[in-house]
Protein backbone atom coordinates (compact mmCIF):
# COMPACT_ATOMS: atom_id res chain seq x y z
CA UNK A 1 0.00 0.00 0.00
CA UNK A 2 0.96 3.49 -1.13
CA UNK A 3 0.13 6.99 0.45
CA UNK A 4 0.31 10.32 -0.47
CA UNK A 5 2.46 12.42 1.30
CA UNK A 6 1.87 16.16 -0.24
CA UNK A 7 2.70 18.38 2.49
CA UNK A 8 1.03 21.62 2.00
CA UNK A 9 3.31 24.40 2.00
CA UNK A 10 1.59 28.31 2.27
CA UNK A 11 3.63 31.22 2.22
CA UNK A 12 3.25 33.16 5.39
CA UNK A 13 3.30 36.80 4.56
CA UNK A 14 3.90 39.08 7.55
CA UNK A 15 3.99 42.87 8.08
CA UNK A 16 4.19 45.54 5.49
CA UNK A 17 6.32 44.79 2.56
CA UNK A 18 7.76 48.83 2.63
CA UNK A 19 11.34 47.92 1.74
CA UNK A 20 12.03 47.84 -2.42
CA UNK A 21 14.46 44.96 -2.17
CA UNK A 22 11.89 42.76 -0.03
CA UNK A 23 9.73 43.62 -2.77
CA UNK A 24 11.91 42.57 -5.39
CA UNK A 25 12.63 39.19 -3.40
CA UNK A 26 8.87 38.29 -3.24
CA UNK A 27 8.44 39.09 -7.00
CA UNK A 28 11.78 36.65 -7.80
CA UNK A 29 9.90 34.04 -6.09
CA UNK A 30 6.55 34.08 -7.85
CA UNK A 31 8.29 34.24 -10.59
CA UNK A 32 9.88 31.16 -9.85
CA UNK A 33 13.44 32.01 -9.68
CA UNK A 34 13.45 30.69 -6.07
CA UNK A 35 17.36 30.53 -5.95
CA UNK A 36 17.98 34.39 -7.00
CA UNK A 37 15.37 34.68 -4.23
CA UNK A 38 17.24 32.81 -1.60
CA UNK A 39 20.07 34.98 -2.09
CA UNK A 40 17.82 37.57 -1.53
CA UNK A 41 16.02 36.97 1.28
CA UNK A 42 19.63 35.54 2.37
CA UNK A 43 20.82 38.80 2.77
CA UNK A 44 17.91 40.39 3.68
CA UNK A 45 18.08 38.27 6.96
CA UNK A 46 21.94 39.22 7.71
CA UNK A 47 20.80 43.02 7.43
CA UNK A 48 17.91 42.62 10.08
CA UNK A 49 16.91 39.06 11.48
CA UNK A 50 13.47 40.02 12.67
CA UNK A 51 11.74 40.84 9.97
CA UNK A 52 8.99 38.71 9.97
CA UNK A 53 8.46 38.42 6.35
CA UNK A 54 12.07 37.84 5.98
CA UNK A 55 12.19 34.73 7.96
CA UNK A 56 8.79 33.28 7.10
CA UNK A 57 9.62 33.65 2.84
CA UNK A 58 13.40 32.27 3.73
CA UNK A 59 11.75 29.82 6.21
CA UNK A 60 9.30 28.74 3.43
CA UNK A 61 11.38 29.21 0.65
CA UNK A 62 14.04 26.35 1.94
CA UNK A 63 10.93 23.89 2.83
CA UNK A 64 10.20 23.89 -1.07
CA UNK A 65 13.81 23.34 -1.88
CA UNK A 66 14.85 20.42 0.33
CA UNK A 67 16.71 22.20 2.92
CA UNK A 68 15.13 21.02 5.52
CA UNK A 69 18.04 21.50 8.00
CA UNK A 70 17.85 25.46 6.86
CA UNK A 71 14.22 25.89 7.33
CA UNK A 72 13.94 24.34 10.74
CA UNK A 73 15.59 27.37 12.51
CA UNK A 74 14.06 30.07 10.25
CA UNK A 75 10.80 28.56 10.65
CA UNK A 76 11.43 28.90 14.72
CA UNK A 77 12.41 32.55 14.16
CA UNK A 78 8.99 33.39 12.13
CA UNK A 79 6.87 31.74 14.93
CA UNK A 80 8.82 33.63 17.19
CA UNK A 81 8.39 36.79 15.34
CA UNK A 82 4.72 35.99 14.54
CA UNK A 83 3.52 33.54 17.33
CA UNK A 84 -0.06 33.70 15.65
CA UNK A 85 0.59 33.15 12.30
CA UNK A 86 -0.88 29.83 11.49
CA UNK A 87 0.68 29.05 8.08
CA UNK A 88 3.96 29.99 9.94
CA UNK A 89 3.23 26.63 12.11
CA UNK A 90 1.94 24.56 9.63
CA UNK A 91 4.86 25.32 7.41
CA UNK A 92 7.35 24.61 10.96
CA UNK A 93 5.36 20.99 11.15
CA UNK A 94 6.58 20.38 7.63
CA UNK A 95 10.10 21.15 8.43
CA UNK A 96 10.07 19.21 11.48
CA UNK A 97 8.26 16.33 9.65
CA UNK A 98 11.45 16.12 7.19
CA UNK A 99 13.85 16.08 9.80
CA UNK A 100 12.56 13.25 11.44
CA UNK A 101 11.38 15.57 15.33
CA UNK A 102 8.33 14.15 14.57
CA UNK A 103 6.65 15.15 18.34
CA UNK A 104 7.86 18.57 17.55
CA UNK A 105 6.07 18.49 13.92
CA UNK A 106 2.62 17.32 15.43
CA UNK A 107 2.92 19.68 18.23
CA UNK A 108 3.23 22.47 15.48
CA UNK A 109 0.22 21.37 13.59
CA UNK A 110 -1.73 21.37 16.53
CA UNK A 111 -0.54 24.89 17.06
CA UNK A 112 -1.42 25.82 13.56
CA UNK A 113 -4.72 24.65 14.45
CA UNK A 114 -5.20 26.32 17.44
CA UNK A 115 -4.98 29.12 15.84
CA UNK A 116 -7.10 28.44 12.35
CA UNK A 117 -9.12 25.40 13.68
CA UNK A 118 -10.73 25.54 9.44
CA UNK A 119 -7.27 25.01 7.83
CA UNK A 120 -7.44 22.01 5.74
CA UNK A 121 -4.25 21.96 5.15
CA UNK A 122 -3.12 21.86 8.72
CA UNK A 123 -5.29 18.91 9.66
CA UNK A 124 -4.32 17.29 6.09
CA UNK A 125 -0.70 17.36 7.19
CA UNK A 126 -1.34 16.02 10.71
CA UNK A 127 -3.34 13.04 9.66
CA UNK A 128 -0.40 12.48 7.59
CA UNK A 129 1.85 12.27 10.46
CA UNK A 130 -0.50 10.54 12.31
CA UNK A 131 -0.45 8.15 9.81
CA UNK A 132 3.25 7.81 9.58
CA UNK A 133 3.14 7.10 13.30
CA UNK A 134 0.70 4.64 12.81
CA UNK A 135 -1.69 6.28 15.27
CA UNK A 136 -4.53 5.96 12.49
CA UNK A 137 -8.09 6.58 14.79
CA UNK A 138 -6.74 9.74 14.85
CA UNK A 139 -5.22 10.29 11.62
CA UNK A 140 -8.88 9.38 10.36
CA UNK A 141 -9.87 12.47 12.42
CA UNK A 142 -8.10 15.05 10.87
CA UNK A 143 -8.61 13.25 7.63
CA UNK A 144 -11.82 13.74 7.94
CA UNK A 145 -11.65 17.63 9.18
CA UNK A 146 -9.83 18.07 6.17
CA UNK A 147 -12.35 16.46 3.80
CA UNK A 148 -15.26 18.42 5.31
CA UNK A 149 -13.34 21.83 5.02
CA UNK A 150 -12.25 20.49 1.30
CA UNK A 151 -14.40 18.03 -0.09
CA UNK A 152 -12.50 17.77 -3.39
CA UNK A 153 -9.30 17.16 -2.03
CA UNK A 154 -8.35 13.96 -3.66
CA UNK A 155 -5.15 13.33 -1.67
CA UNK A 156 -7.29 13.51 1.72
CA UNK A 157 -9.60 11.14 0.40
CA UNK A 158 -7.17 8.69 -0.65
CA UNK A 159 -5.10 8.97 2.72
CA UNK A 160 -8.29 8.42 4.71
CA UNK A 161 -8.83 5.41 2.54
CA UNK A 162 -5.41 4.17 3.86
CA UNK A 163 -5.39 4.47 6.97
CA UNK A 164 -9.04 2.68 7.00
CA UNK A 165 -6.83 -0.22 5.51
CA UNK A 166 -4.38 -0.53 8.21
CA UNK A 167 -7.22 -0.72 10.71
CA UNK A 168 -8.68 -3.83 9.00
CA UNK A 169 -11.99 -1.67 7.49
CA UNK A 170 -11.22 -2.50 3.72
CA UNK A 171 -14.90 -1.18 2.75
CA UNK A 172 -14.21 1.73 4.24
CA UNK A 173 -11.11 2.64 2.34
CA UNK A 174 -12.35 1.22 -0.73
CA UNK A 175 -15.40 4.01 -0.43
CA UNK A 176 -12.60 6.91 -0.26
CA UNK A 177 -10.12 5.45 -2.91
CA UNK A 178 -13.28 5.23 -5.12
CA UNK A 179 -13.41 8.91 -4.40
CA UNK A 180 -10.11 10.16 -5.11
CA UNK A 181 -10.16 8.45 -8.48
CA UNK A 182 -13.33 9.95 -9.31
CA UNK A 183 -11.58 13.53 -8.03
CA UNK A 184 -7.91 12.74 -9.88
CA UNK A 185 -8.95 9.83 -12.49
CA UNK A 186 -5.26 10.17 -13.95
CA UNK A 187 -3.56 9.50 -10.87
CA UNK A 188 -2.40 5.93 -11.23
CA UNK A 189 -1.82 5.53 -7.23
CA UNK A 190 -5.30 6.19 -6.35
CA UNK A 191 -6.35 3.74 -8.52
CA UNK A 192 -3.66 0.89 -7.56
CA UNK A 193 -4.73 1.48 -3.81
CA UNK A 194 -8.63 1.23 -4.70
CA UNK A 195 -7.47 -2.32 -6.47
CA UNK A 196 -5.78 -3.73 -3.26
CA UNK A 197 -8.89 -2.91 -1.15
CA UNK A 198 -10.85 -4.61 -3.99
CA UNK A 199 -9.28 -7.34 -4.02
CA UNK A 200 -9.13 -7.34 0.09
CA UNK A 201 -12.99 -7.34 -0.23
CA UNK A 202 -12.96 -10.09 -3.32
CA UNK A 203 -14.03 -7.92 -5.41
CA UNK A 204 -11.07 -9.46 -8.32
CA UNK A 205 -13.05 -8.57 -11.87
CA UNK A 206 -12.88 -4.69 -10.80
CA UNK A 207 -9.31 -5.04 -9.10
CA UNK A 208 -8.00 -6.54 -12.08
CA UNK A 209 -9.50 -3.86 -14.43
CA UNK A 210 -7.79 -1.06 -12.22
CA UNK A 211 -4.43 -2.39 -12.31
CA UNK A 212 -4.24 -2.64 -15.76
CA UNK A 213 -4.95 0.98 -15.96
CA UNK A 214 -2.33 1.92 -12.88
CA UNK A 215 0.29 -0.45 -13.71
CA UNK A 216 1.56 1.23 -17.07
CA UNK A 217 2.26 4.00 -15.02
CA UNK A 218 3.81 2.46 -12.68
CA UNK A 219 5.72 -0.48 -14.28
CA UNK A 220 8.26 -0.26 -11.02
CA UNK A 221 5.49 -1.50 -8.28
CA UNK A 222 5.90 -4.91 -8.02
CA UNK A 223 3.41 -5.48 -5.63
CA UNK A 224 0.77 -4.08 -8.27
CA UNK A 225 2.13 -6.85 -10.79
CA UNK A 226 2.03 -9.23 -8.14
CA UNK A 227 -1.79 -8.36 -7.16
CA UNK A 228 -2.72 -8.24 -10.81
CA UNK A 229 -1.22 -11.83 -11.50
CA UNK A 230 -3.16 -13.07 -8.19
CA UNK A 231 -6.50 -11.33 -9.26
CA UNK A 232 -6.62 -13.17 -12.84
CA UNK A 233 -5.25 -16.49 -10.83
CA UNK A 234 -8.58 -16.31 -8.75
CA UNK A 235 -10.80 -15.32 -11.49
CA UNK A 236 -9.35 -18.51 -13.03
CA UNK A 237 -7.82 -16.44 -16.44
CA UNK A 238 -4.65 -18.27 -15.78
CA UNK A 239 -2.74 -16.82 -19.05
CA UNK A 240 -3.61 -13.61 -18.48
CA UNK A 241 -2.10 -14.28 -14.64
CA UNK A 242 1.28 -15.32 -16.59
CA UNK A 243 1.37 -12.26 -18.98
CA UNK A 244 0.41 -9.95 -16.11
CA UNK A 245 3.38 -11.38 -14.31
CA UNK A 246 5.53 -11.40 -17.17
CA UNK A 247 5.48 -7.74 -18.06
CA UNK A 248 6.09 -7.60 -13.87
CA UNK A 249 9.43 -9.70 -14.45
CA UNK A 250 10.31 -7.24 -17.36
CA UNK A 251 9.87 -3.78 -15.81
CA UNK A 252 11.52 -5.91 -12.09
CA UNK A 253 14.10 -8.31 -13.55
CA UNK A 254 15.44 -8.43 -9.92
CA UNK A 255 12.54 -9.43 -8.30
CA UNK A 256 12.40 -12.95 -7.07
CA UNK A 257 8.89 -12.51 -6.13
CA UNK A 258 7.57 -11.99 -9.28
CA UNK A 259 9.90 -15.04 -10.68
CA UNK A 260 8.10 -17.11 -8.47
CA UNK A 261 4.79 -16.29 -8.71
CA UNK A 262 5.97 -16.33 -12.67
CA UNK A 263 6.58 -20.01 -11.80
CA UNK A 264 3.89 -21.12 -9.73
CA UNK A 265 1.12 -19.60 -12.61
CA UNK A 266 2.92 -21.43 -14.93
CA UNK A 267 2.87 -24.84 -12.84
CA UNK A 268 -0.84 -24.27 -12.76
CA UNK A 269 -0.97 -24.08 -15.82
CA UNK A 270 1.25 -27.42 -16.06
CA UNK A 271 4.35 -25.47 -17.96
CA UNK A 272 6.60 -27.57 -16.45
CA UNK A 273 9.86 -25.96 -17.83
CA UNK A 274 8.40 -22.78 -17.64
CA UNK A 275 7.74 -23.27 -14.48
CA UNK A 276 11.37 -24.71 -13.73
CA UNK A 277 13.19 -21.64 -15.29
CA UNK A 278 10.89 -18.91 -13.14
CA UNK A 279 11.83 -21.05 -10.08
CA UNK A 280 15.25 -21.10 -10.92
CA UNK A 281 15.44 -17.10 -11.71
CA UNK A 282 13.89 -16.69 -8.57
CA UNK A 283 16.65 -18.99 -6.96
CA UNK A 284 19.43 -16.85 -8.68
CA UNK A 285 18.15 -13.92 -6.96
CA UNK A 286 17.50 -15.30 -3.50
CA UNK A 287 19.25 -18.51 -3.16
CA UNK A 288 18.16 -19.19 0.14
CA UNK A 289 14.45 -19.69 -0.54
CA UNK A 290 13.24 -22.84 1.51
CA UNK A 291 9.98 -22.33 -0.96
CA UNK A 292 11.13 -21.74 -4.22
CA UNK A 293 13.51 -24.75 -4.03
CA UNK A 294 10.81 -26.53 -2.72
CA UNK A 295 8.19 -25.67 -5.72
CA UNK A 296 11.37 -26.42 -8.21
CA UNK A 297 11.35 -30.24 -6.96
CA UNK A 298 8.10 -29.84 -7.08
CA UNK A 299 8.55 -29.28 -10.70
CA UNK A 300 11.47 -32.05 -10.97
CA UNK A 301 9.81 -34.85 -10.02
CA UNK A 302 6.51 -33.94 -12.18
CA UNK A 303 9.50 -34.31 -15.01
CA UNK A 304 10.44 -37.44 -13.45
CA UNK A 305 13.77 -35.74 -13.03
CA UNK A 306 14.01 -37.87 -9.96
CA UNK A 307 17.47 -37.38 -8.66
CA UNK A 308 17.82 -33.34 -8.91
CA UNK A 309 14.12 -33.60 -7.32
CA UNK A 310 15.73 -34.97 -4.46
CA UNK A 311 19.04 -32.95 -4.47
CA UNK A 312 16.61 -29.78 -4.31
CA UNK A 313 14.31 -31.08 -1.90
CA UNK A 314 16.70 -31.65 0.30
CA UNK A 315 18.07 -28.63 0.15
CA UNK A 316 14.95 -27.21 0.89
CA UNK A 317 14.52 -28.70 4.44
CA UNK A 318 18.37 -28.08 5.05
CA UNK A 319 17.20 -24.32 4.81
CA UNK A 320 13.84 -24.89 7.15
CA UNK A 321 13.64 -27.98 8.42
CA UNK A 322 9.86 -27.13 9.12
CA UNK A 323 8.81 -27.13 5.63
CA UNK A 324 6.24 -29.95 5.33
CA UNK A 325 5.08 -29.60 1.90
CA UNK A 326 9.04 -30.22 1.09
CA UNK A 327 9.23 -33.49 3.52
CA UNK A 328 6.26 -34.70 1.51
CA UNK A 329 7.26 -34.13 -1.78
CA UNK A 330 10.12 -35.33 -1.06
CA UNK A 331 8.79 -38.87 0.64
CA UNK A 332 7.37 -38.94 -2.99
CA UNK A 333 10.56 -38.78 -4.83
CA UNK A 334 11.42 -41.68 -2.45
CA UNK A 335 8.43 -43.55 -3.45
CA UNK A 336 9.28 -43.39 -6.65
CA UNK A 337 12.35 -44.53 -6.73
CA UNK A 338 11.68 -47.34 -4.97
CA UNK A 339 12.87 -46.31 -1.73
CA UNK A 340 9.34 -47.22 0.13
CA UNK A 341 11.02 -47.63 3.78
CA UNK A 342 12.67 -43.81 3.71
CA UNK A 343 9.39 -42.71 1.95
CA UNK A 344 7.30 -44.67 4.86
CA UNK A 345 9.60 -42.34 7.14
CA UNK A 346 9.04 -39.25 5.74
CA UNK A 347 5.77 -39.67 5.44
CA UNK A 348 5.39 -40.02 8.55
CA UNK A 349 7.09 -37.61 10.22
CA UNK A 350 4.48 -35.56 7.71
CA UNK A 351 2.07 -36.75 9.75
CA UNK A 352 3.48 -36.13 13.05
CA UNK A 353 3.99 -32.87 12.00
CA UNK A 354 0.57 -32.30 10.48
CA UNK A 355 -1.90 -35.08 11.74
CA UNK A 356 -4.41 -33.90 9.31
CA UNK A 357 -2.09 -34.11 6.37
CA UNK A 358 -4.48 -36.13 4.01
CA UNK A 359 -1.98 -36.36 1.09
CA UNK A 360 0.84 -37.91 3.96
CA UNK A 361 -2.02 -40.53 5.05
CA UNK A 362 -2.85 -41.47 1.92
CA UNK A 363 0.27 -42.51 1.01
CA UNK A 364 0.94 -44.20 3.97
CA UNK A 365 -2.22 -45.86 4.04
CA UNK A 366 -0.90 -47.25 0.00
CA UNK A 367 2.29 -48.33 1.61
CA UNK A 368 1.07 -50.17 4.29
CA UNK A 369 -1.05 -52.20 1.91
CA UNK A 370 1.53 -52.74 -0.65
CA UNK A 371 2.94 -54.56 2.49
CA UNK A 372 0.04 -56.79 3.57
CA UNK A 373 -0.66 -54.33 6.75
CA UNK A 374 -4.04 -54.08 5.69
CA UNK A 375 -5.47 -52.77 9.25
CA UNK A 376 -2.73 -50.19 9.19
CA UNK A 377 -3.82 -49.16 5.89
CA UNK A 378 -7.53 -48.95 6.79
CA UNK A 379 -6.58 -46.72 9.57
CA UNK A 380 -5.03 -44.32 7.69
CA UNK A 381 -7.60 -44.12 4.44
CA UNK A 382 -10.14 -43.83 7.76
CA UNK A 383 -8.34 -41.16 9.38
CA UNK A 384 -8.40 -38.87 6.32
CA UNK A 385 -12.33 -39.67 5.83
CA UNK A 386 -13.40 -38.36 9.03
CA UNK A 387 -11.38 -35.26 8.31
CA UNK A 388 -13.22 -34.92 4.75
CA UNK A 389 -15.85 -37.77 3.97
CA UNK A 390 -15.68 -36.67 0.24
CA UNK A 391 -12.34 -37.71 -0.50
CA UNK A 392 -12.67 -40.27 -3.14
CA UNK A 393 -9.01 -41.24 -3.02
CA UNK A 394 -9.72 -42.01 0.37
CA UNK A 395 -13.23 -43.85 -0.37
CA UNK A 396 -11.40 -46.16 -3.17
CA UNK A 397 -8.32 -47.27 -1.84
CA UNK A 398 -10.74 -48.38 1.82
CA UNK A 399 -12.61 -50.34 -0.79
CA UNK A 400 -9.70 -51.95 -1.95
CA UNK A 401 -8.37 -52.74 1.92
CA UNK A 402 -11.72 -54.10 2.65
CA UNK A 403 -11.68 -55.95 -0.36
CA UNK A 404 -8.50 -57.86 0.38
CA UNK A 405 -9.58 -58.28 3.68
CA UNK A 406 -12.70 -60.65 2.44
CA UNK A 407 -14.79 -57.71 3.56
CA UNK A 408 -16.81 -58.13 0.55
CA UNK A 409 -20.26 -55.79 1.27
CA UNK A 410 -18.11 -53.22 3.25
CA UNK A 411 -16.00 -52.73 0.70
CA UNK A 412 -18.86 -52.24 -1.85
CA UNK A 413 -20.51 -49.39 0.12
CA UNK A 414 -16.97 -47.29 0.00
CA UNK A 415 -16.68 -48.10 -3.80
CA UNK A 416 -20.18 -46.99 -4.55
CA UNK A 417 -19.13 -43.89 -2.01
CA UNK A 418 -16.10 -43.09 -4.04
CA UNK A 419 -17.70 -43.66 -7.58
CA UNK A 420 -20.44 -41.41 -6.18
CA UNK A 421 -18.23 -38.84 -5.77
CA UNK A 422 -16.00 -39.21 -8.47
CA UNK A 423 -18.63 -40.61 -11.56
CA UNK A 424 -16.05 -39.64 -14.56
CA UNK A 425 -13.33 -41.90 -12.42
CA UNK A 426 -12.93 -45.55 -14.84
CA UNK A 427 -10.67 -46.60 -12.39
CA UNK A 428 -13.39 -46.56 -9.47
CA UNK A 429 -16.01 -47.72 -11.70
CA UNK A 430 -13.67 -50.89 -12.47
CA UNK A 431 -12.93 -51.41 -8.66
CA UNK A 432 -16.56 -51.10 -8.24
CA UNK A 433 -17.20 -54.43 -10.85
CA UNK A 434 -14.34 -56.40 -8.95
CA UNK A 435 -16.36 -56.16 -6.16
CA UNK A 436 -19.53 -56.89 -7.09
CA UNK A 437 -17.78 -59.95 -9.04
CA UNK A 438 -16.47 -61.23 -5.65
CA UNK A 439 -19.94 -60.59 -4.11
CA UNK A 440 -21.53 -62.78 -6.88
CA UNK A 441 -23.32 -59.81 -8.36
CA UNK A 442 -22.24 -60.24 -12.02
CA UNK A 443 -25.16 -57.88 -13.66
CA UNK A 444 -23.78 -55.34 -11.60
CA UNK A 445 -20.05 -56.30 -12.57
CA UNK A 446 -20.75 -56.23 -16.05
CA UNK A 447 -22.74 -53.00 -15.87
CA UNK A 448 -19.64 -51.58 -14.30
CA UNK A 449 -16.87 -52.88 -16.64
CA UNK A 450 -19.22 -51.70 -19.45
CA UNK A 451 -19.41 -48.05 -17.83
CA UNK A 452 -15.46 -47.79 -17.17
CA UNK A 453 -14.17 -48.99 -20.67
CA UNK A 454 -16.75 -46.62 -22.27
CA UNK A 455 -14.77 -43.60 -20.06
CA UNK A 456 -11.38 -44.98 -20.60
CA UNK A 457 -11.34 -47.10 -23.72
CA UNK A 458 -8.17 -48.13 -23.06
CA UNK A 459 -7.92 -49.44 -19.19
CA UNK A 460 -6.53 -52.99 -20.07
CA UNK A 461 -8.16 -53.80 -16.45
CA UNK A 462 -11.37 -53.22 -17.09
CA UNK A 463 -11.33 -55.34 -20.72
CA UNK A 464 -10.27 -57.74 -19.22
CA UNK A 465 -12.44 -58.46 -16.41
CA UNK A 466 -15.76 -57.85 -18.69
CA UNK A 467 -13.98 -60.23 -20.99
CA UNK A 468 -13.37 -63.04 -18.12
CA UNK A 469 -17.19 -62.67 -16.98
CA UNK A 470 -18.51 -63.02 -20.11
CA UNK A 471 -17.25 -66.41 -20.16
CA UNK A 472 -19.48 -67.36 -16.87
Amino acid sequence: MRIVVSWTLVVAMCGVLAAQSVREAVALANQGKIQEAIEMFETLYQRDENNPTVANWLGYLYLKTGKYAEAVPMLEKATQLTPRNAEAWNNLGNAYLHTNQLEKSINAYRKAIELKPNDADAHYNLGNIYTKTKQYQKAVEHYQKAIQLNPRDANAHNNLGYAYQMMKLPARAAEHYKRATELDPNNATFKFNYALALAEQGQWQQAASLLERAMPQMPTEANGWLKLGEAYTRLRQPEKAIQALERGVAANPDNPDLHYNLGVAHLLRGNLAAAATAFENALNLRPNDADALNQLGFVQLRQRRLDDAEATLQRALEINPRLTSARLNLATVKRLKGESDEALRLYQQVVAENPKSQEARLAIGDLLMERGDLRGAEAQYRAVLKENERSHVAWNNLGLALMRSNRIQEAIKALERAVALNPRSAVYRNNLGAAYERAGQLAKARTMYQEALKLDPKLEDARKNLQRIANR
